[in-house]
Order: structure tokens, then C-alpha cells, then sequence
């Protein structure tokens, strides 16, 4: 489990990171912030508010842009099983 400033940290670690990161690292990271959310709708409205300020991050990093479509994939998936 992980608080959402534990997830942005690790996220401004990989967004400042030499060398290009896999996504891999960062899904685990999401998913063990989103661990620690009960229900769908709210893990829904906590991913949103890890990509609002995600988005708010170093913009000069050439992997912003995959951090944030993979937050914005995990949210479509959310969104799904919500329906479900």
C-alpha cells in the first residue's frame, strides 16, 4: 500500500530518471496506491486526482506522456468494471 505522496514521489523518480524506465515500474505503483482504496468509485476519483497532479510534474521528461496514458488506461479499465 502506498499514500499518494509516496506515488508521486516514486513517480517524479522515474520521470527524472538518465535513462528511459519501464512502465512496468510505474503500474506497480499504481496499483499499490490503489490498493489501499476500497471500492470502484473511489479508486476512480483517487486515480483521477494521481493524474491531475502527475500531470503537474516534470513536463520535460520524455516519459510524462506514457505515465500519463497508462494512468489514463488504468481508468478506462476502472471505469469498465464499474459498468460490469
Amino acid at each position: 500500500m502506498a499514500t499518494l505522496d509516496q506515488t508521486l514521489q516514486i513517480f517524479r523518480a522515474l520521470l527524472d530518471a538518465e535513462h528511459p524506465v519501464a512502465i512496468g515500474e510505474a503500474d506497480e505503483a499504481i496499483w499499490a496506491y490503489l490498493s489501499s482504496i476500497q471500492g470502484l468509485r473511489a479508486q476512480a476519483d483517487a486515480l483521477e486526482k494521481l493524474r491531475a497532479k502527475t500531470s503537474e510534474l516534470n513536463t520535460a521528461s520524455a516519459f510524462l506522456p506514457r505515465l500519463l496514458a497508462d494512468l489514463d488506461l488504468h481508468k478506462t479499465r476502472l471505469n469498465e468494471r464499474s459498468v460490469l
